[in-house]
């Protein structure tokens, strides 16, 4: 019997590891898309059809600003006229998730925001969800976007070690 145990063992370990996987990145908790309202959205820097996804949350008329994370505001600012929504582009600092997080609470403690949408990509879902959830009081709802296959393989890699720093070394705004 015991023999038998530590046979399993290994398997099981897979077996848990896959199953946290698949519910952290692939089927990660989200908010439908359709019907959202905010004070803004917030789109997260990273690969993906992030923009798209925020363009249409603004065309329902979302939110009246849309925050989005850019490497150069001066050359990455996408150049996007919405009838209804201000677009407004930033560099964190830190260039992180957790400078985006700090970046979307300051102007929400600002401006007096209650509620945000995060867009993100799916893999990342959680964690954004977490940090954001840190430095924002008010309600935070996310929704993501499908990345390609390559870049979905190489987030969830990328967000086993991201969601530990996030837990275990960053554990504040």
């Amino acid at each position: 019997m015991k023999r038998t145990w530590w046979a399993l063992a290994p398997l099981l370990v897979l077996a848990l590891f896959v199953a946290m996987t698949c519910r952290l990145f692939v089927w990660p908790a989200l908010d439908p898309p359709d019907g959202l309202h905010a004070d803004a959205i917030l789109v997260l820097g990273g690969p993906g059809p992030r923009l798209q996804l925020a363009e249409e949350l603004a065309r329902e008329h979302s939110a009246p600003l849309m925050l989005v994370s850019v490497a150069s505001v001066e050359w990455n600012c996408p150049r996007v006229y919405l009838a209804s929504t201000v677009v407004q582009c930033f560099r964190p600092n830190p260039f992180s998730t957790q400078g985006e997080a700090q970046y979307a609470g300051q102007l929400a403690r600002r401006h007096g925001w209650r509620s945000i949408i995060v867009v993100t990509s799916v893999p990342q879902a959680t964690r954004a969800r977490i940090r954001v959830e840190r430095c924002f009081g008010g309600t935070v709802k996310v929704v993501a976007a499908h990345p390609s296959l390559a870049e979905w393989a190489y987030g969830v890699l990328y967000e086993w070690g991201a969601l530990a720093k996030a837990l275990l070394w960053q554990t504040s705004c």
